[in-house]
């Protein structure tokens, strides 16, 4: 293949939450369905070792290609790191790096939640500390992304909610359905009419653009280090788990879609996780 069709083939895919067991799922995930991914993750930190080793041992290649870091709810920090990334990226002398200067994914996938607490031992300080996280990060990161995205191409856009937002646990008030997980939801639905509309959202005055499909995709009982050994015991017996890599190559397939077809919102749990029915 020459150069210029390998350029050509490029896609790139901006990423938070890699530190966390289902972000970096969905890094290998995309690493996996398609060598095209140029994969840039943004962050406070970088995947730590609990998740990046088997074994003990470092993988060999990260499937990710560029970390950036940032203070995820200031929007300047934001904003000043990925433009001065991808502007190092436009005036570089090497068509191949010239090429990852567009976006065509934002996979909003970082988040954060309290312990099993009930609303009496929650603070205001705590709260407003989750919903910064779970609904302004992606507020800033879509931001960006639109007008970034504002190309004949488009773009797409995917949120990770929670199947939280439709059926709440006890003592979960920060992050369930009254709260960020259920407003993400609303947040989803505003941005993909923003997205139908891209040169009316990015006051573009070109009327070929394309169009930006956003979505939400809502996982069940996902296995991860945040979870304790007594709870994760318990969601086994009890309801089951869905394994990282099932719920990321799912979320890889939906990224793969044409950027006209958009599927809104889903949910991907364990058949025996009691979200439906009475018993």
């Amino acid at each position: 293949m020459s150069t210029a069709a390998a350029a050509s083939d490029t896609k790139v895919c901006l990423l938070t939450g890699a530190s966390g067991t289902i972000g970096y799922g969905i890094a290998q995930a995309l690493k996996a369905s398609s060598t095209s991914w140029h994969v840039i993750t943004i962050g406070r930190r970088p995947p730590p070792p609990s998740i990046t080793d088997v074994d003990g041992n470092p993988p060999d290649v990260l499937p990710y290609d560029t970390f950036l870091k940032a203070d995820m709810t200031n929007e300047a920090s934001v904003t000043s790191t990925l433009d001065a990334h991808f502007e190092s990226l436009k005036n570089c002398d090497d068509a191949n790096i010239r090429s990852l200067y567009r976006l065509d994914l934002l996979i909003n996938c970082a988040g954060c939640l309290l312990g099993n607490e009930p609303i009496v031992d929650i603070s205001a300080d705590a709260f407003k500390m989750v919903m910064e996280v779970n609904l302004l990060v992606p507020f800033i990161l879509s931001k960006w992304a639109m007008k970034k995205m504002a190309t004949k191409r488009g773009g797409r856009i995917i949120n990770i909610g929670s199947i939280a937002g439709e059926s709440p646990r006890l003592h979960s008030i920060p992050y369930t359905t009254s709260t960020s997980k259920y407003v993400l939801g609303g947040l989803t639905r505003s941005l993909s009419l923003e997205g139908r509309f891209l040169a009316e959202t990015t006051k573009s005055t070109d009327e070929n653009l394309g169009v930006v499909a956003v979505c939400q995709i809502n996982p069940g009982n996902v296995r991860s280090s945040i979870m304790s050994e007594e709870e994760a015991a318990r969601r086994e017996k009890e309801e089951g788990f869905v394994e990282v890599g099932d719920l990321a190559k799912y979320v890889a397939t939906v990224a793969e879609l044409s950027n006209t077809v958009n599927v809104l919102e889903s949910t991907v749990m364990p058949t025996r996780q009691p979200l439906v029915g009475r018993g």
